[in-house]
């Protein structure tokens, strides 16, 4: 029996995207078995847009933010293949045809993940020197091979590799369900867990790019303060969750740590919010790099000052007072998506 396809897609105020976006999954040359969207109290025209696509379900509840949405939108439905869908992003004709013959050929494959082709808010293509250095051939990436890539601040001589932009990432729902519900501080970086749990079982990444990541002016910051905050709470939520922590050796958990401190140093730096505590936080990662036989960045050597000094807090106020998460697509994917190349 084949495996069931579920599109998820959470929105909030992307009325203007949602057209689209749900186009482009009602015209896969395979067919999902099953589309939902789940409205998260928009005040724009969203429901307007919904009645012009009666194969999707429609669900409403009152604004929640990105990680309840997606958990609820999880417990809706059916499937057996969980794809992810941003209502600002767009599928190429072919995404699920190719993605679902990866599940098909491997019961045990925890999930799929692919490139994207960036477009700005009218769809014009944006074109970035790192988005084009990636592998050329599928592979498979496993957690393990993870440990040390995913730092803000690349770790010299890094031994693992991962590939793939997260927010493409379509997941068997056996490997996503143990760990839900999410905590709502996780925000925007549903994609990272979903990621996380796929790669427990390994996932398989596709070098084509499968679908158009939107940049525009509500989800197009890099290094944004929020999106950050959203990381260290994902990545906290999978250290304490058992389900996950099982499947991480010691070091790598000390590595996770290390990412975890680093944001946060990175985070008080962009602030100037609890400066001592980030410079603690940013003494310790090269101590924890070293005793598990990393070379730190030169920058993880310069963040507890950085922390400490009073450098300009450059646009604190957008990024620490900005709007819904939804409204802010989870811009560390793209950066990390950046960063791992």
């Amino acid at each position: 029996m084949s495996e069931r396809v579920s599109v998820l897609i959470c929105t909030y105020n992307y009325a203007r995207y949602l057209p689209q976006c749900l186009t482009s999954v009602l015209n896969q040359t395979c067919p999902p078995d099953e589309v939902i969207v789940l409205y998260d109290g928009s005040i724009d025209g969203t429901p307007e847009v919904i009645t012009k696509f009666p194969e999707v379900r429609y669900v409403y509840q009152q604004n929640t933010g990105k990680a309840v949405a997606f958990g609820r939108a999880v417990s809706l439905s059916t499937g057996d293949i969980l794809c992810h869908l941003d209502a600002d992003d767009y599928w190429c004709p072919r995404k699920v045809e190719r993605v679902l013959p990866c599940f098909e050929e491997n019961p045990n494959l925890g999930g799929v993940i692919h490139e994207v082709d960036h477009v700005d808010a009218s769809g014009r293509a944006l074109h970035f020197r790192w988005a084009s250095q990636h592998p050329t051939e599928p592979m498979a990436l496993t957690l393990a091979e993870c440990e040390d890539v995913g730092f803000l601040y690349p770790l010299p001589k890094a031994r693992g590799r991962f590939s793939g932009v997260p927010n493409t990432s379509s997941i068997r729902r056996v490997f996503l369900q143990d760990l839900m519900p999410l905590p709502p501080q996780v925000g925007g970086s549903v994609d990272g867990v979903m990621v996380a749990a796929g790669l427990r079982s390994g996932m398989t990444y596709l070098p084509e790019a499968l679908a158009a990541n939107r940049i525009h002016g509500k989800n197009a910051a890099f290094g944004n303060i929020a999106s950050t905050q959203e990381t260290i709470s994902m990545w906290e939520f999978l250290l304490a969750t058992p389900n996950f922590r099982q499947f991480l050796s010691p070091r790598h958990a000390k590595l996770l740590r290390a990412k975890i401190l680093e944001r946060k140093a990175y985070a008080s730096s962009r602030t100037g919010r609890h400066v001592f505590e980030g410079a603690w936080a940013g003494f310790r990662v090269p101590c924890i790099l070293a005793a598990n036989g990393y070379r730190c960045s030169w920058k993880h050597l310069a963040l507890p000052a950085t922390c400490l000094l009073p450098v300009k807090r450059a646009r604190r106020k957008s990024q620490l007072h900005s709007e819904d998460p939804l409204k802010r697509k989870a811009a560390n994917s793209i950066a990390t998506a950046a960063i791992q190349r």
